[in-house]
C-alpha cells in the first residue's frame, strides 16, 4: 500500500523552507517569505522543484514576487493551474 500523497499546501510549504534553510521552524501559510531571505534565486529554484513535484507549469504572470511572497500565494497560482482555471483565462482573452 502506497503513502498517501501529500497535499499541494503540505508540500510547497515544506519545499519553501527548505529552500529557505529554516530548519524544522513552522512556515505561516501567510508569512511574508521575502522577510524571511528569498531571493529571486531561491524563488527560481523553488519554482522549479515545485514544478517538478506537481507536474505543474507555472505561467509566466504568475512569476513575481507577489505570487513568491508567502505559501498561500504559491498555492494559489499551483491550483489554478491544476483546475485549468489559468489557462481557461488565457483563452477567453486570446
Amino acid at each position: 500500500m502506497s503513502a498517501p500523497q501529500e497535499s499541494a499546501r503540505d508540500l510547497v510549504a515544506t519545499l519553501t523552507a527548505k529552500h529557505l534553510n529554516l530548519g524544522h521552524r513552522e512556515l505561516r501559510p501567510d508569512e511574508d517569505l521575502w522577510n524571511l531571505g528569498m531571493t529571486s534565486l531561491t524563488c527560481m529554484g523553488l519554482m522549479l522543484e515545485i514544478e517538478d513535484a506537481l507536474d505543474v507549469e507555472l505561467p509566466a504572470d504568475r512569476l513575481n514576487a507577489e505570487t513568491f511572497a508567502s505559501v498561500n500565494g504559491i498555492v494559489a497560482a499551483v491550483e489554478s493551474v491544476q483546475s485549468g482555471v489559468h489557462g481557461e483565462e488565457t483563452r477567453a482573452r486570446t
